[in-house]
């Protein structure tokens, strides 16, 4: 057994390598690369041929993994979408699943009323969690990030990691539920204030924020280090508090988005490469390594009978939800199709499960055979659910999921190319595809842009251009000049950025354009 920590860093290594190379030679894309990783854990591990064990240095940087894990969901969280008509369906979602799962326990005699141990109660918010960190690199292969479906599905794995995170610091904590009450608040109280310091220090302090930003390119990589500063600190008072460290990544992600309101490419390249290039894959191969899987045959059953109280659970919910969100119209957000991949998607569970069976199984009430079938069916839940969205997906999925865009690009087809006609419907430019399949089930493409009769022009890339050439401006759009010769009105396009609240749109284009739309004003 390779047991020193050089050793089985080289084996974890190898397997965190090969990965992703084994992935993309299946075709069809449809075994995720965690579950690869799993399953190279499984084969190193107690499960397979025993070749190494998690130390207390591999350990180490397990838990740093989860952190990074939760630091980038808790990014890509956008609060102000929280707020609005996804979040608010997404939040109803959750409950309705964390009434289903105290039920299930309930009916299937692991705890009562009366009587919830810890084992039951980690049972319950294992079965309403959603694995956000496990789906992003997966919506974005698949192109769906900056879409409606991805949207939706952020906001479903957020609540889905937010409340069972909340769950265990109040629920699994050794203190009495009002002391976890009191020691959360004060938990988040912190963190506010690391907010609102953080503010004054981008008002007050330029100097610093310059400081910071010349350092980012250069070897010092001032703002890597600075995120790792935050989440470890975040994560030592975690500890500080008696807390589970993924509650202070979470923590540290959302002060980072604070901080980072339009986000930084440079930054989340640089990012994503240190999370998902190393210390991410190792906590995965590390958590297979963990899986025992002694009589199989017999853990069949269980691993099966906990997959489908997942998609009763979690994904029903989710899809009855999705199903019944509408626009100000009164239409459908989403179709059925489309409310089935959310929740197929949603239902994809493993980090939470392999937290919260941790917890329970150092707290003596979860054995550790139990909680590796949990993780079996939730590692199980990784390979099947995005593997049967996959075929509900549609090109038109990947459309632009906000109206802004049609400001931006114009009206375009499910491949990205511009519409070949453009049709005016009450004084929006319509765009459609003109032909086949896909104009059948291609919904419109409205630009946020409203022009009466009597201004009307064609919507697209070839107007912008002509902006960009008449104005100069790096963006093409001029919002104070001139849009392919019609003089653009900044109140009314405002007016249509802020009245868009309950529709999927995309939260870092809403923002970035009307903090440009306010720049241009003020000019």
């Amino acid at each position: 057994m390779l047991g020193d920590a050089f050793g089985a860093l080289f084996l974890i290594a190898t397997v965190i390598f090969l990965a992703p190379l084994i992935a993309r030679a299946i075709p069809g894309g449809f075994v995720p690369e965690t579950v690869l990783l799993l399953a190279g854990g499984m084969a190193m591990g107690a499960a397979g041929f025993t070749l190494t064990e998690a130390g207390e240095p591999i350990s180490f940087l397990r838990e740093l993994g989860v952190g990074f894990l939760f630091l980038l969901a808790g990014y890509e969280l956008d609060l102000g979408e929280l707020r609005g008509s996804g979040g608010r369906h997404a939040i109803v979602g959750w409950f309705a699943s964390l009434g289903l799962a105290f039920a299930a326990v309930i009916a299937m005699g692991v705890g009562s009323i009366t009587d919830m141990r810890d084992g039951a109660i980690a049972l319950a918010i294992a079965m309403t969690s959603t694995a956000l960190g496990t789906l992003l690199p997966i919506l974005r292969e698949r192109g769906l990030l900056s879409t409606s479906v991805g949207a939706a599905v952020l906001n479903h794995g957020a609540i889905g990691e937010v409340g069972p995170i909340v769950l265990m610091a109040l629920l699994l904590g050794s203190r009495a539920t009002w002391a976890s009450a009191l020691v959360l608040a004060g938990f988040v109280a912190i963190t506010a204030l690391i907010i609102v310091f953080n503010e004054r220090v981008k008002r007050a302090g330029t100097r610093l924020v310059a400081a910071i930003q010349r350092g980012q390119h250069t070897t010092a990589q001032t703002t890597i280090r600075a995120a790792v500063l935050l989440l470890v600190g975040l994560c030592a008072l975690a500890e500080v508090f008696e807390l589970d460290v993924v509650l202070g990544a979470f923590a540290a992600g959302i002060i980072l988005r604070r901080v980072l309101p339009e986000g930084s490419r440079p930054f989340e390249e640089k990012l994503d490469g240190l999370a998902y290039g190393f210390f991410i894959p190792i906590f995965f191969v590390t958590s297979g390594m963990t899986i025992t899987v002694s009589n199989l045959s017999e853990k069949i059953g269980p691993i099966l009978g906990f997959l489908v109280l997942l998609v009763a659970v979690r994904g029903v919910p989710v899809l009855l939800v999705s199903a019944a969100e509408r626009k100000r119209d009164g239409s459908r957000v989403f179709s059925w199709r489309q409310s089935l991949q959310v929740a197929c998607y949603s239902t994809t569970a493993l980090p939470i499960i392999v937290a919260v069976t941790q917890v329970a199984v150092s707290a003596g009430t979860m054995t550790r055979d139990v909680a590796s079938t949990l993780i079996l069916a939730g590692a199980l839940s990784v390979l099947i659910m995005p593997t049967a969205a996959l075929p509900l997906s549609r090109h038109t999925d990947k459309l632009p999921q906000t109206q802004t865009m049609g400001v931006v690009q114009g009206p375009v087809r499910a491949d990205g190319s511009t519409t070949a006609s453009t049709q005016e419907e009450d004084g929006y430019a319509v765009g459609r595809p003109s032909d086949g399949a896909e104009a059948q089930d291609a919904p419109e493409v409205r630009t946020a842009l409203y022009v009466p009769p009597h201004e009307r022009v064609d919507a697209g890339r070839d107007a912008l251009a002509q902006a960009q050439g008449e104005t100069g401006v790096e963006s093409g759009v001029e919002f104070g000049g001139r849009l392919g010769g019609v003089q653009v009105r900044l109140g009314v396009l405002s007016h249509r950025l802020q009245w868009q609240g309950d529709e999927p749109v995309h939260w870092q284009l809403r923002r970035r354009m009307v903090k440009r739309i306010n720049r241009h004003r003020h000019k």
